[in-house]
């Protein structure tokens, strides 16, 4: 076998150095496996890592089923209708709050200074007694509202119901639960 080739000391550094730059760095799971396995025996780690996987799997499939039994996805034109329906009933004239909700979805001026503000509309109150109008203005409220990047997950049925009675963090407050209820039997 022929003898290795000598080298510079500086020369074998920038390989070494190449060579460590190629590689990809090992996950941080990788290097806790690795400890474990130091620990316990093989037949252990394998225990462990089937139990972790079908925790996981169970979980995916509980989340699954709840998220089908309960939470709707957000379509704003089959929940128009039905806050309609609990709001006002369809009258496009209703006045209620003593003065201060107008209209078939019973818009309140804070609505319309939120989606003037947000969009650059020029609504004023009085728009809500205009049902298209007052529609367009609680499609542009919820889009400010009832946004995933908001509430950090898809918005559901019951978040924009909940949004529109009891304004941006309605969705959390446990008073909108009795009006989500009455949507929900609507839809």
């Amino acid at each position: 076998m022929p003898a290795p080739e000598h080298r510079p000391h500086y020369e074998q550094s920038e390989e070494l150095k190449a060579l460590l730059a190629a590689q990809r760095p090992t996950p941080r799971w990788l290097y806790r496996l690795r400890r474990l396995a130091a620990i316990f025996d093989k037949e252990t780690v394998l225990l462990l890592l089937t139990s972790l996987i079908w925790i996981v799997v169970l979980f995916c499939i509980i989340a699954a089923m709840a998220s089908k039994a309960g939470a709707q996805p957000l379509d704003v034109d089959r929940l128009i209708p039905a806050l309609v329906k609990v709001e006002s009933n369809g009258n496009p004239r209703a006045v209620g709050d003593g003065g201060r909700a107008l209209g078939a979805l019973q818009v309140w001026s804070c609505v319309v200074a939120d989606v003037n503000r947000a969009h650059g509309t020029r609504y004023v109150h009085a728009d809500a007694l205009d049902r298209a109008k007052a529609e367009r203005i609680c499609r542009l409220y919820l889009a400010i509202y009832c946004t995933p990047r908001r509430l950090g997950r898809q918005p559901t049925m019951e978040d924009a119901a909940r949004i529109w009675n009891g304004g941006p963090s309605g969705h959390r407050k446990p008073a909108t639960e009795k009006y989500w209820h009455k949507v929900a039997a609507v839809l």
